[in-house]
Order: structure tokens, then sequence, then C-alpha cells
């Protein structure tokens, strides 16, 4: 892991981990959690902005999913056609 790319607060958390497990490593109980400094204590948001947030993560998901779909369904039903077409073929020429 890269520690350059690390925020404060993940290099923190990773070093209370750290100490965490190199306690239960030595069979002692875990040291007391310091609380985590804050950078800025936001306000909490409204129920209006919890839901629009809301919202847009579920439009977002929704758009990937139709990106998706796209793009492979016409492949997939294409495929499906053309094996109707070999087996329609393969049919027919027994006949014969």
């Amino acid at each position: 892991m890269d520690k350059d790319n690390l925020t404060p607060r993940e290099q923190a958390l990773l070093a209370e981990a750290r100490r965490e497990a190199a306690a239960r490593r030595q069979g002692m109980p875990p040291p007391a959690a310091q609380p985590q400094p804050q950078a800025a204590a936001k306000p909490a948001p409204t129920a209006a902005e919890r839901l629009a947030e809301l919202m847009e993560a579920e439009r977002a998901e929704t758009q990937k999913r139709k990106e998706k779909m796209r793009r492979y369904g016409l492949w997939i039903s294409g495929s499906i056609g053309a094996l109707f077409a070999l087996w329609l073929l393969s049919v027919f020429r027994r006949r014969r």
C-alpha cells in the first residue's frame, strides 16, 4: 500500500489498527480508543439534503446499469439469433 496516497485520517486509522494488532499478539488488552481529530465540524445534513444525495446516488447507479445493458444487450440478442439461424440451417440440411 502506498503511504504517500493516504490521507492523515487514513494514516491515523492504520496506525491505530497496527497498535491493536500488536497488543493482541502480546496478549495485552487493546489500548483505549483515542478520539479522532475532526477537520471541520460540519452541520448535519437536513432530510431534504440526505434525500437529494440518495436520489443522486441511485440515479448514477441506474445510469451505469442502463449503459451496461445497452452494451451487452445487442450482443446477447444477436448471438442468440445467430445460434437460432445456425440451428435452422442444420435442421433443413439434414432433411435433404
